[in-house]
């Protein structure tokens, strides 16, 4: 820190004594499972302060709140649940981290939000959404990311660490507090509890000594409820048209049933109409070329007229007078008898059928 920095925060510490000494800061610890926010509490109070275990799920089940004095000055921190790997359902995780702001009343000055110097995983970026979606964007004014286990990061600077994600980066950049690194494993951790608290003091001078408050809350989750009841309103919709589908499904797979059995009764009823009609064509040629045929017959002689007394001509005389027929030299008369005969009986065969061929 320059020296114009130290003196800046001095004067400003200076201007206004009194307060600080009545109330303590007031601190939060925010963070993903794992990534040191009990042991952080412990470092910046100087002693076992918060139960801290190597275990797989978050050792901190509900808002705990530790106070000791620092450098001279009243400290107040409040360890939350971790985001993930929990016993707690997410809304309960939600919930419970959202008690930090009445047990900090008025308000925390600071989230101290935890991270590893390590890979910057899929979870760890929710965590930072949840935050977000927790306390609001006015948060980011109170906001710095604490990165812990500072020793994994062997000599390297934190920069390079940061961009290695453009998330993290622009994460920490949205933070007003910036970023600080503890290692929590050093024991004398005091030279950078002293350096987090300048930090957090420039901060509380930039926000005008005020501190992060119910207000605030009450307002982010409001825009959280209306969220949920917009989700909820949207999943239930989702719940809804599986049934809805189904029902869709079956009417139009009934719809697309019952157009195939029309169709398919049209095409029979096609099909059948065009198969009587062939037969009725057929047996109208059949019916008007045995007539011609016995028109012609009758008006060349060979077979005589039936008068209707049922006498049956013999096929042999018939045959014998075609015979005789063809083997004479055809005359205008005999032909013109033959054709109107054809002509007489074939009329009489189209006047039966008018109605079904003709127009």
């Amino acid at each position: 820190m320059s020296s114009s920095e130290n003196a800046a925060s001095h004067k400003a510490c200076e201007a206004s004594p009194s307060a600080s000494e009545a109330e303590p800061l007031r601190i939060v610890l925010l963070g993903r499972t794992g990534t040191g926010r009990s042991s952080s509490g412990n470092t910046i109070l100087g002693r076992s302060a918060f139960w801290v275990e190597a275990s797989p799920c978050s050792v901190t089940t509900q808002c705990k709140r530790q106070s000791g004095t620092v450098d001279g000055r009243n400290i107040s921190v409040i360890d939350t649940p971790g985001f993930f790997h929990t016993h707690l359902a997410p809304h309960e995780i939600m919930a419970e981290v959202g008690r930090c702001v009445v047990m900090s009343s008025p308000g925390p000055h600071i989230f101290l939000v935890t991270l590893q110097p390590g890979r910057f995983t899929q979870e760890e970026k929710d965590a930072l959404e949840w935050i977000k979606a927790i306390f609001g964007p006015g948060a980011s004014r109170f906001t710095m990311v604490l990165f812990t286990w500072g020793d994994q990061l062997q000599d390297r600077r934190i920069e390079d660490f940061l961009e290695k994600s453009k998330e993290l980066w622009h994460f920490v950049n949205s933070c007003h507090g910036g970023y600080h690194i503890f290692d929590n494993s050093k024991q004398d951790g005091a030279r950078q509890v002293t350096e987090l608290l300048k930090k957090v003091d420039r901060i509380v001078v930039d926000n005008g000594s005020g501190c992060y408050s119910d207000g605030m809350f009450k307002e982010a989750e409001r825009a959280i409820k209306q969220a949920k009841e917009r989700i909820l309103g949207e999943r239930g919709h989702e719940m809804e048209s599986p049934q809805k589908m189904a029902e869709d499904k079956e009417e139009q797979e009934l719809a697309i049933e019952n157009k195939r059995q029309i169709e398919e009764e049209d095409e029979k009823r096609k099909r059948e109409e065009e198969e009587a009609k062939k037969r009725e064509e057929r047996l109208f040629w059949c019916e008007l070329l045995t007539a011609m045929g016995k028109g012609a017959a009758e008006g060349a002689g060979i077979v005589g007229k039936d008068k209707g007394k049922g006498k049956a001509v013999k096929k042999v005389k018939v045959v014998e007078k075609a015979a005789a027929l063809a083997a004479s030299p055809l005359s205008i008369s005999s032909a013109a008898k033959a054709v109107g005969g054809a002509v007489r009986e074939g009329g009489k065969v189209l006047y039966k059928h008018r109605k079904t061929f003709l127009p």
